[in-house]
């Protein structure tokens, strides 16, 4: 048995980004599937693990880390073997810019439009008083308030265009650094393109006509170049738990 345990959703991206570093490493780990829109990551004995009420949670050894930049990080100071950690300072420095990139833009640029895919079948199903009783039980005010706009109406085309405004600055800020690098941070693959995987691909499910043509090559190669990777194909078509078949994933 791994003494490794990972909660966490199947098409969350910043579940994606823990299962990639995961398999990057050669780490075995325990899945716990939640679904999302179902809200498990809401219910008590989950809110008793993480109290933010958020995936991924990493659970080693009993001991509970979340954040998904920091449990990455700290997957790469526990398991230093196939280092995705810069040996060069400026490269660390740099790879910990890009963590930072993808926890503040790349994150709010997806969020919206995401939800507002999935929105009907998070709402499915609840009455009035059901979508009171499970509103009650999410910690964060903020959460709260944007599970409310998604159980009654969803996102405003014009807070959609906001959105969609943050992910062509995701995807001009990665296609100039890749336009003279082959990675984000340093020579090799890091934790700096394991956390921006992720957001790449799901901006390439909802808007792909934001990244297709000639826009964006050095981009565009980059992760055709990472989707080839094992971790890349476990983490993101994740089928390691019997529950994956049965939830949405994009």
């Amino acid at each position: 048995m791994s003494a490794i345990e990972l909660y966490h959703g199947l098409a969350s991206t910043c579940s994606k980004k823990v299962r990639l570093c995961l398999y990057e490493k050669g780490l075995e780990f325990k899945s716990h599937l939640l679904d999302l829109q179902r809200f498990e990551q809401h219910r008590p004995q989950y809110l008793a693990l993480n109290p933010n009420g958020v995936v991924p949670t990493l659970v080693d050894g009993g001991r509970v880390i979340f954040e998904s930049s920091i449990i990455i990080e700290y997957i790469e100071d526990a398991y230093p073997q196939n280092t995705l950690r810069p040996p060069d300072p400026f490269d660390r420095a740099q790879m910990r810019l890009w963590l930072k990139f993808s926890d503040e833009v790349a994150y709010k640029a997806i969020y919206a439009p995401t939800w507002q895919r999935l929105r009907h079948r998070a709402a499915a199903g609840l009455s009035q008083e059901t979508l009171t009783e499970t509103l009650e039980q999410i910690p964060d005010p903020e959460r709260r308030n944007r599970w409310h706009k998604m159980a009654t109406g969803g996102y405003s085309e014009a807070e959609l265009e906001i959105a969609y405004e943050q992910m062509r600055i995701c995807l001009k800020r990665l296609d100039e650094r890749l336009r003279t690098s082959e990675w984000l941070a340093g020579g090799e693959f890091s934790l700096a393109d394991i956390a921006l995987l992720p957001f790449i691909d799901r901006i390439s499910n909802l808007r792909p006509d934001l990244i297709s043509g000639d826009s964006y090559s050095a981009l565009r190669f980059w992760f055709d170049t990472c989707s080839q990777r094992d971790s890349f194909r476990r983490a993101f078509a994740f089928s390691d738990d019997p529950r994956a078949a049965a939830l949405p994933n994009f």
